[in-house]
């Protein structure tokens, strides 16, 4: 038996979204991805060095995916990763974590 076609189009109300990082999750049956976007919020205080901004997270869409889906997406975006680090080099790793809700289901 031949493989099915697929066909391939978008949603009418699809969106694009920049998110600089993520926050996982997961139940017994689900894994819970949810994109956010951080922002510097600076004040006086931290803009003499006083003390550090304010960093306002802003969480704008959450991805829920089978164990199965999630495993098949992680083993994805590793081959594409793989491919980028080929053809423009190695991306680095950051120092220093961003701060993250704790790991889980939230």
């Amino acid at each position: 038996m031949s493989e099915p076609k697929i066909l391939v189009s978008k949603v009418s109300d699809f969106k694009q979204v920049y998110a600089s990082g993520a926050s996982i999750g997961h139940t017994p049956f689900d894994f819970h991805i949810q994109f956010f976007r951080d922002s510097f919020e600076p004040d006086e205080e931290s803009l003499t060095g006083r003390r550090p901004p304010k960093i306002v997270r802003e969480f704008m869409v959450e991805v829920v995916m089978s164990p199965n889906q999630a495993k098949a997406f992680a083993i994805l975006l590793m081959k594409h990763i793989e491919e980028y680090e080929k053809k423009f080099g190695k991306i680095p790793i950051p120092q220093a974590p961003s701060p993250q809700p704790l790991s889980g289901y939230m």
